[in-house]
């Protein structure tokens, strides 16, 4: 024979889950899944647990016909083959009362005669475990460290101190916003006076406030006491008959009109000046030098004039009645100048 008769046995081993050998005993297999030892650590992949039952000695067949297949042979040649297997073997445990059969495992007769067989671990007969080996699997603790880690994190959180910054930002913008909502309540007259200070960045820019004048004409006036007392005087007895004094005091104003038309047309009258805003663009002490400004901001389409007034001329862009329309100019001529400023007068 080319091969012996252990290597077929341990050929069908991997096919079948019972293989029996003629006159000796049979081989059963327990497919086992894969098992981690916690002990020593050891990961063993799916296996095929194999047994040896000594009462399994009547040929079945599968071992002779495998052998004839293999080795070409009759199947009665096989089986010869096979039965000298057994005797050998079976004389060798008996005598020696130790049997290794290579890729299979390892015989010891007891005392008692029975048979103790212990599987080669060399050897897996599973298909399922096809190229896998056994591995040592380090056992990894993750809970304390993790718990570790998170105390630790936890001690390490400090409160932290809010800085004062933002308080003196909202500060910085409520006050004046109190401020100028306070002047306007209080000092309605004197607001647009900050207004335009703020807008010229000049804080000492001058305005002048004129207080309108109220004329009252008091002829009727004078007209009605003195009527009032030559009735009083007239009359001593019974109540003052105000129909005939209503009626002499307008006669006597009828009288007066013709005499002067002026006085008697208008009874109020108010006087005031007009402020004029200058936007401006220099002041100069030399007449040349105011020259030369106002000609050079007239070529670029401005109005431009010569303010007099003190020791400097002051050189205008240009002038406004309305301080509304005199703000909104200085604003987009600021972009260009920053230096100027809004002059009243």
């Amino acid at each position: 024979m080319n091969k012996t008769v252990d290597h077929y046995i341990s050929e069908l081993l991997f096919l079948h889950d019972c293989v029996i050998l003629p006159n000796f005993g049979g081989f059963v297999g327990n497919p086992q899944s894969a098992k981690l030892n916690k002990i020593t650590g050891i990961l063993s992949p799916p296996s095929k647990q194999i047994l040896f039952n000594t009462n399994l000695k009547t040929n079945d067949g599968l071992l002779i016909t495998h052998v004839s297949n293999q080795e070409n042979i009759s199947q009665d040649l096989a089986k010869n083959e096979i039965v000298d297997f057994a005797t050998q073997i079976s004389a060798k445990l008996h005598s020696a009362k130790v049997l290794r059969i290579d890729r299979i495992g390892l015989f010891t007769l007891g005392k008692e005669g029975n048979v103790i067989f212990l599987q080669d671990s060399a050897s897996n007969y599973s298909l399922d475990a096809f190229g896998m080996n056994a591995t040592h699997n380090k056992t990894i603790s993750r809970v304390n460290e993790v718990e570790g880690k998170v105390v630790s994190t936890i001690q390490n959180i400090r409160p932290q101190n809010k800085t004062p910054r933002a308080f003196l930002r909202a500060a910085a913008v409520i006050i004046p916003l109190v401020a100028l909502s306070y002047l306007s309540i209080s000092q309605q007259d004197r607001i647009n006076n900050v207004y335009a200070q703020m807008a010229t960045l000049n804080p000492f820019a001058t305005t002048e406030v004129f207080t309108p004048v109220t004329i009252i004409n008091t002829d009727k006036i004078i007209g009605i006491s003195i009527q009032d007392n030559n009735t009083l005087n007239n009359q001593n007895k019974g109540a003052i008959d105000w129909e005939k004094i209503a009626k002499e005091l307008d006669e006597k104003e009828l009288t007066t009109n013709k005499k002067s038309n002026t006085n008697n047309k208008t009874r109020i009258k108010t006087s005031y000046k007009e402020n004029h805003y200058y936007i401006i663009a220099g002041a100069f002490a030399e007449q040349k030098n105011a020259q030369k400004m106002m000609a050079k901001l007239k070529k670029e389409n401005y109005n431009a004039e010569i303010v007099e007034g003190g020791k400097l001329m002051r050189v205008s862009y240009n002038s406004f009645t309305n301080k509304d329309a005199a703000i909104l100019a200085l604003k987009e001529i600021k972009q260009e100048n920053p230096s100027a400023w809004l002059l009243t007068k």
